[in-house]
């Protein structure tokens, strides 16, 4: 059964089917909402004819795709939202902060292996795998300004969901019934034909927009090509160009006759062909053409169009990278030293993914968890100490606190954020290196031992016999 057998199957949200009209505000128990946006362009000419935006969000999105997401049973309500708070856009704030919020985790919640909803995330549907979902799902945010899931329950109302599908949000159009458009009633996909979507099986995971309209067309969430569409169209039209140029690239000029005398058409044809052979084209780089009679000379070079050009392209890259909250460094690493490069990869991961997942996170804890029968126990958190880019952090964070030896092994664990041991006893024993001395010790004279090693020779023992 494919996706459209299976839309088949979703309840309809609204009696009847709506107009098939984008732009119309008609009504039939509810209104469509106009979205401003050009999303559908951002797909065909942004994404998928901007170099430069396709390499920002294709990494964005896999970088995002890599952090692994864990189910926790909550134990203690009152310790769980202070939880929540301590958490804020994914880090405390304080190192102080981060050793309560590990407390209150212990407290709050238990870490659960086996669930309906740990398998239905790792293998959402029959075509894709837990890490190509998310990686869909958060592409389509960064190009149209939302991302949208749809969640299959077999046609049941209130049932479990089967499976989820990423669906493209250019083609998805949000419902509102007047008067109020604050909060949606349901959800349009147009693929070919209209699909009604109830709101409660759609996730709309979208950024802010704040052309706040009475018409509802907030409700759609803001791209950021929305921001960057001059400097997109102008990165395309200068890549553009430099294609142009380099077809053209192919003579340093051409020799031409200067008589009044005009060409015949086959004179012409032929001077055409062998223009084609020995001066169009990249292979005659360089090379200047002749031709058998008076001779003249223009230069076809560009030299200065096209370094303006490449500044065009240097600063619109850079543009689009500010857009996106992209370090620029990751697109041309040759730019910067290694040391730059892993710390704008670093930044990047703090300042962009973790704040990202935060949102998804409380999204899919919203929606996705009720669901279930017994949903609203648990809680869906991503964890980021996985990241790669952090671990070198933590190898710092674990030899630094290896070396105060005052601390228990679970004061130790506690420091770190990472789970400590209450049934060993020895985990809350203090232990100091055995190769430390007191210093009072290092200062005090050595003993003498001459006495003791005169009467060992008198006695005839000796090492040297």
């Amino acid at each position: 059964m494919n996706i459209v057998q299976r839309l088949k199957y979703a309840a309809q949200a609204f009696g009847g089917r709506l107009p098939v009209n984008n732009g119309g505000m008609r009504e039939v128990g509810a209104q469509l909402v106009s979205n401003l946006q050009n999303t559908n362009q951002y797909v065909k000419n942004g994404y998928s004819a901007n170099a430069i935006v396709y390499a920002i969000i294709s990494y964005s999105a896999r970088k995002f795709s890599t952090v692994p997401l864990h189910l926790y049973e909550k134990t203690n309500d009152a310790a769980f939202k202070r939880y929540k708070v301590l958490l804020g856009s994914g880090f405390p704030t304080t190192k102080a902060a981060a050793i309560e919020a590990t407390k209150l985790r212990r407290k709050a919640l238990k870490a659960v292996d086996t669930h309906p909803v740990l398998d239905l995330l790792a293998r959402p549907n029959p075509m894709q795998g837990g890490s190509s979902f998310i990686e869909n799902l958060y592409g389509f945010k960064l190009i149209t300004g939302a991302g949208t899931a749809w969640a299959n329950r077999g046609g049941i109302e209130g049932g479990e969901p089967l499976e989820l599908w990423c669906l493209p949000s250019q083609d998805i159009d949000i419902v509102c019934k007047r008067p109020d458009f604050l909060v949606p009633v349901g959800y349009q996909l147009k693929h070919g034909y209209i699909t009604n979507l109830r709101k409660e099986d759609v996730l709309y995971w979208k950024y802010w927009n704040p052309n706040w309209s009475t018409d509802g067309s907030h409700l759609y969430g803001m791209a950021p090509l929305q921001a960057g569409a001059m400097v997109a169209t102008e990165r395309s039209k200068a890549d553009r160009a430099s294609a142009t140029v380099m077809q053209n690239l192919g003579s340093k000029g051409v020799m031409f006759a200067k008589g009044e005398k005009g060409m015949s058409v086959e004179q012409r044809d032929q001077l055409q062909d062998r223009l084609d052979q020995e001066v169009n084209g990249i292979q005659n780089l360089g090379r200047v053409g002749l031709a058998n009679t008076e001779l003249g000379y223009i230069n076809l070079g560009q030299t200065m169009q096209e370094m303006a050009m490449e500044g065009v392209k240097r600063m619109s890259k850079e543009d689009l990278c500010n857009v996106f909250g992209f370090p620029p460094v990751i697109l041309d690493p040759s730019k910067g030293t290694l040391a730059n490069l892993e710390a704008s990869i670093k930044s990047f991961v703090t300042n962009k993914i973790i704040p990202e997942w935060c949102s998804l996170r409380d999204d899919l804890n919203a929606w996705l968890l009720p669901m279930y029968k017994d949903g609203r126990r648990y809680w869906l958190e991503p964890d980021f100490s996985a990241i790669p880019e952090l671990q070198e952090d933590l190898e710092k964070q674990v030899n630094a606190v290896m070396k105060i030896w005052p601390l228990t092994p679970n004061q130790m664990l506690e420091y770190l954020g990472w789970e400590i041991d209450e049934t060993d006893p020895v985990m809350n024993r203090r232990y100091a290196p055995a190769n430390l001395v007191p210093l009072d010790e290092l200062s005090a004279p050595a003993d003498d031992i001459s006495t003791d090693v005169e009467k060992l020779l008198r006695n005839g023992i000796s090492d040297y016999k």
